[in-house]
């Protein structure tokens, strides 16, 4: 790949071939490849702890990702900062976000799980107003917040189930959600100057490393799948759930804000259902098009601009 291309894929507020539309086509392929992956962990477990899956895919998308950077001509992490980043996202991103997620979904169906961590574009909302200077909350971005998360739960009013019993796994999904929102605003205030595949690729290996130790710790030891399914699974989820995704993300985070990005977590439910429809032939409820219509309105709202500063 030429130089050229590298920069303009790493830079900050730089457009790949294109601008505003091409960011938001790329927006809208996150959302696409995430809402179908809380189906794929459900059932791609292949008979292996939680922990053991999750350090699994992360180890093959860190190998891939640390691969594609001497392609891209991106350089590695330099100093302590830098390397603060890939510490905070390797450890509260890849490794408790997910291993949280992992775990969790073992007892919880994924219109529940989708419901919970829908939570993240509050949290971030909070988090940023805290730690980034730039993004204030404002009526008008937490009220979109709350009208998009009341949607999700209309979106799946028909088959949510709350089961006290399910307490900690229920928690553990709003846990993961404020751990993706710190690994977010972290990253939002100090790795900007960081290539995407030079983040991605040591923070994946660590996260990876940290759940093969919790793996270790809980007494499901480190192994591999031992069906295709399960290969199948940990292949889409390292690929194009992690390595493609992820280089996105954080190359979308250079130009959008913290809270913009956190979006996609009330986005891909509307996208799961979608799928299952068009590909399961899954019946859409009226509880299904009301919330899906809430959701956008809500969207719409949080990252909507008053006149006098679009």
């Amino acid at each position: 790949m030429r130089p050229g291309v590298s920069r303009a894929i790493g830079g900050a507020g730089s457009s790949i071939g294109g601008g505003w539309l091409v960011r938001v086509s790329l927006f809208g392929l996150l959302c696409l490849i995430w809402g179908s992956t809380w189906l794929v962990i459900k059932i791609g477990y292949g008979g292996l702890g939680p922990f053991n899956v999750a350090a699994l895919r992360f180890v093959l998308a860190a190998v891939l990702m640390g691969a594609l950077a001497p392609v891209l001509g991106a350089g590695w992490p330099r100093g302590r900062q830098q390397w603060s980043v890939v510490v905070v996202v390797g450890t509260f991103l890849f490794a408790a976000d997910y291993g949280l997620i992992y775990w969790a979904e073992q007892w919880l169906d994924s219109g529940l799980t989708a419901v919970l961590f829908a939570v993240m574009p509050i949290l971030t909302a909070v988090a940023a107003h805290v730690y980034l200077p730039a993004e204030r909350l404002t009526p008008r971005r937490i009220g979109g917040a709350l009208v998009a998360f009341s949607g999700i739960v209309v979106l799946f009013g028909d088959s949510l189930r709350f089961d006290a019993t399910l307490f900690w796994p229920m928690a553990a999904i709003v846990a993961s959600a404020a751990c993706a929102a710190v690994a977010s605003v972290y990253t939002k205030r100090h790795g900007t100057s960081l290539h995407p595949a030079t983040l991605n690729a040591p923070a994946m290996m660590l996260g990876a490393l940290l759940l093969a130790a919790v793996s270790l710790a809980a007494g499901d030891g480190f192994a591999l799948p031992r069906e295709t399914t399960g290969w199948w699974a940990v292949g889409y989820l390292a690929v194009l759930g992690s390595v493609v995704t992820f280089f996105i993300y954080f190359w979308l985070l250079k130009a959008w804000e913290a809270t913009t990005m956190s979006y996609i977590a009330i986005v891909t439910p509307v996208i799961a259902l979608a799928l299952g429809w068009v590909v399961l032939g899954e019946r859409i409820t009226a509880w299904s098009l009301v919330g899906g219509v809430v959701v956008l309105a809500g969207v719409a709202l949080a990252l909507s601009r008053p006149a006098a500063h679009r």
